[in-house]
């Protein structure tokens, strides 16, 4: 299945390639009955409860999904746009030691390798399971070399997956503003403080933070002030 937006450029040689690559369109033609769902105007009802019975939720495109007979979650990927890398997935798919499907038994077997844990995050976030993301994210900084914290590698980490400002990285990277820079270029050029500063923003409004303590506030005071997203942080709960 494709997932996509007709309007988008990527989604459109996505879809050309996927239809017009001889070699590509023989292997999905022989494994797969392929479908697209197509995100320009809202999902019909049965494509969008379809997704939504998956327990999969997408705030980009493309991504291509992957199912078996019985319509069973399989493997997502965001894709590159060459026959190489799209078949490669296909062939994953199929495979529990490859595929997104596989992470959790990987997982509960006892994983605790980065890779495994960054792929499992990865697909906790699109599930939408924040209770279970939040506590293998931080697994995942516990396996974490501490020696690459302050690389684009632990970046990444910090910007795809992590949501909580418990976090081992948010915490890095919170006492280590200097060194967030330089890691988006582009439009997104100067963007690195956003992540931090989403995620604070997203806990001082939950509802709960009404009943914080003065320590727990004044610590977010403190977010506030590092992340330059206000010089009164008071006022984030004077409107609580």
């Amino acid at each position: 299945m494709e997932y996509f937006n007709s309007d988008c450029s990527v989604c459109k040689r996505l879809g050309k390639l996927l239809r017009e690559d001889s070699e590509v369109s023989e292997y999905y033609n022989a494994n797969y009955i392929s479908y697209a769902m197509n995100t320009y105007n809202e999902l019909p009802a049965q494509e969008h409860a379809f997704l939504k019975n998956a327990h999969l939720n997408f705030n980009s495109v493309p991504v291509l999904l992957y199912f078996d007979k019985d319509k069973k979650f399989l493997h997502y990927s965001t894709p590159e746009i060459n026959a190489e890398f799209i078949i490669s997935e296909g062939k994953k798919a199929l495979f529990p030691a490859f595929n997104a499907a596989g992470l959790k038994s990987k997982y509960e077997a006892g994983d605790r390798t980065v890779r495994t844990l960054y792929a499992f995050s990865s697909f906790l976030v699109i599930q939408e399971n924040t209770q279970l993301l939040n506590k293998v994210t931080q697994e995942l900084y516990d396996s974490f070399r501490k020696g690459e914290l302050p690389t684009k590698k632990s970046y990444i980490i910090l910007k795809n997956v992590v949501q909580s400002s418990d976090n081992g990285f948010f915490q890095y990277w919170i006492n280590n503003l200097s060194g967030l820079t330089g890691f988006e270029s582009g439009i997104k050029s100067g963007t690195e403080f956003s992540y931090l500063q989403t995620i604070v923003l997203k806990e001082v409004s939950d509802p709960n933070s009404k009943n914080w303590d003065e320590a727990k506030k004044n610590k977010y005071k403190e977010y506030i002030v590092k992340l330059k997203m206000s010089e009164n942080p008071d006022v984030f709960f004077e409107i609580l």
